[in-house]
């Protein structure tokens, strides 16, 4: 039994537990956002029936989800209110999940679940349950290959972590928060100029959010106040939830973005560790959806309703691609080797390469494509098809697609273990692949992985677009 850390969070006086996510199948007839509560249970004096739906205890598995500890009542009631207690959610049409993990047994001793365990809960909730966002707030001091693939399972399937920073006061680390592609919330003080004193401060905290003297409910349905990054977290998730009722289609790498770049800056400028990327603003990142969602793009072929339209319209304002015409994008043409090593070439900001000698008898200096050409080339991105040639009028398949991204990326490291990845043998881009899948690139396009297919402009432009915030 691993041991898990005990956080301050107030009037309910508990255990701040480790928990861990899932998404699935239960109740997709509902249209409502369905998150999932790895936690202590759900009290249905507390929480309507309307936001609830059948889960699992876990740790005592012939006993129900009702809560016996508080915690998770009180994260449900932040997230989707209780008329009980008079507290309105944050998102009131959310159906919560309860999938209990901690727990009282009959002679009341506290019973807590072990890593492998809250592993399975995470894929349960991914492939059993049907959530799109899956609340952890808790943390363990451990990074077990277990965890860390279940969480990149998640992501692969399309499903936002949240996850609490914990209440040490310092730079504690906890798991999962502090994984890549799980978004990571402190508590922000009173005067929402910094981070509470309880909360914890680290590279890996991405937002702060409130979670002193917050308002929810205890198992009887009656109101009470806490205080804690449990809560915090909570407040997120709901608000996460909030974007997805608006735009179902958002990844959980959109909905990361939403709320880290809407957020309102404090600290130091830009990306801290102390306040992360700031306050969570849900005014902000709301507005925000709402323009890009009418935005009016110039292209024909692009739907309003396209799941690549929020990519095709960053890669217009940024000038990677303007499209094949002033009213085409072209989603499904083959993309160029040339047309692949520009957009990379574009994104990256137009570098100057620093090398001036061209190799390549079929690249001329009065191409489009020249300098991005020499720039791929010296960083080491791609080398040409000969010592002499590039071929820049051949199509680029998936595997070559992705490897050029994974090396312009200077060859970043798996978020966990890929099962696709795996099963494709030792080749140049099994690595890039499996970087690719577990952060959630071939889910954010909705394709399978063919090594040797050719790649659509859709997917490049897809792909770009997901990599751009490094995951988070």
């Amino acid at each position: 039994m691993k041991k898990f850390v005990s956080f301050a969070i107030s009037t309910l006086t508990i255990l701040y537990l480790t928990a861990f996510l899932a998404v699935p199948i239960h109740g997709l007839e509902s249209g409502a956002v369905r998150i999932a509560i790895i936690d202590t249970g759900i009290s249905t004096a507390a929480i309507s029936a309307q936001n609830l739906d059948v889960g699992r205890n876990y740790i005592l598995p012939n006993v129900s989800t009702e809560d016996t500890i508080g915690h998770g009542t009180a994260v449900a009631a932040i997230i989707a209110g209780s008329k009980s207690a008079g507290v309105t959610g944050i998102c009131p049409e959310a159906v919560l999940v309860p999938l209990a993990y901690y727990s009282k047994a009959t002679e009341g001793t506290s019973v807590k679940g072990d890593l492998p365990m809250l592993a399975q809960i995470i894929r349960d909730a991914v492939d059993v349950y049907g959530c799109r966002i899956i609340n952890i707030s808790s943390g363990a001091g451990i990074d077990t290959p277990t965890l860390r693939d279940a969480v990149a399972w998640a992501e692969q399937r399309g499903v936002l972590v949240v996850s609490s920073a914990g209440n040490d006061g310092d730079g504690t680390t906890y798991f999962p928060g502090a994984f890549p592609t799980v978004l990571c919330v402190g508590t922000a003080n009173t005067a929402k100029d910094g981070p509470a004193l309880f909360s914890n401060r680290h590279s890996s905290v991405d937002l702060l959010a409130p979670g002193i003297r917050l308002a929810t409910a205890n198992p009887k349905g009656e109101a009470v106040t806490v205080n804690g990054t449990s809560y915090s977290t909570a407040w997120v998730t709901a608000v996460a939830a909030s974007l997805l009722n608006v735009d179902p289609s958002l990844t959980p790498h959109q909905l990361r973005q939403l709320l880290c770049y809407t957020a309102r800056d404090i600290c130091s400028e830009g990306f801290d560790t102390l306040s992360g990327w700031g306050i969570v603003d849900p005014s902000a990142a709301m507005a925000k959806l709402q323009t890009e969602r009418g935005v009016t793009l110039p292209f024909s072929d692009v739907a309003q309703d396209a799941y690549y339209r929020y990519a095709v319209t960053w890669a217009l304002n940024n000038g990677i691609t303007g499209g094949t015409t002033s009213t085409t994008f072209s989603p499904n043409m083959a993309c160029t080797r040339a047309q692949t090593v520009t957009f990379l070439w574009r994104a990256a900001g137009c570098p100057e390469p620093r090398i001036t000698k061209n190799p390549f008898t079929d690249v001329a200096e009065t191409d489009y494509f020249y300098k991005a050409v020499l720039w791929a080339g010296e960083r080491g991105i791609t080398s040409g098809t000969s010592d002499t040639t590039f071929s820049p009028d051949t199509s680029c398949n998936e595997a070559q697609i992705i490897t050029f991204l994974w090396r312009a990326q200077n060859r970043p490291g798996s978020a966990g273990r890929s099962e696709l990845a795996a099963g494709l043998g030792e080749h140049y881009y099994t690595d890039a692949v499996a970087w690719a899948d577990t952060y959630g690139f071939f889910a954010a396009a909705k394709t399978d992985f063919v090594p040797i297919r050719e790649t659509p402009r859709v997917n490049i432009v897809v792909y770009l677009y997901h990599s751009m915030g490094g995951g988070h």
